[in-house]
């Protein structure tokens, strides 16, 4: 029996690599686009100021997109995605 969870307002098996990656895709594209947004204002008796923030860990969710790719490349086709070492010259 699949353990469904709910993930950006869709329920999705949390068994299931390539359907987590969907989800968590999409939700990371409503994040990205603002979706999520909460204002905060500051009042002070000389100024006036109004903020907008996210709350999102955003490295975290592309570590996470990257490994449930991973999975879902293993799953589909019985082995893992090609990677390339990233280096910088500085």
């Amino acid at each position: 029996m699949p353990t469904l969870i709910k993930l950006g307002g869709v329920e999705v098996d949390q068994d299931d690599p390539c359907a987590l990656w969907q989800a968590l895709y999409g939700a990371k594209l409503k994040l990205l686009a603002g979706d999520q947004l909460e204002e905060i204002e500051i009042r002070s008796p000389v100024t006036q100021r109004r903020m907008r923030v996210a709350k999102a860990n955003m490295a975290a969710i592309d570590a996470e997109l990257a490994r449930l790719k991973g999975a879902c490349d293993l799953k589909l086709t019985g082995r893992r995605g090609r990677f390339a070492k990233r280096m910088r010259f500085i």
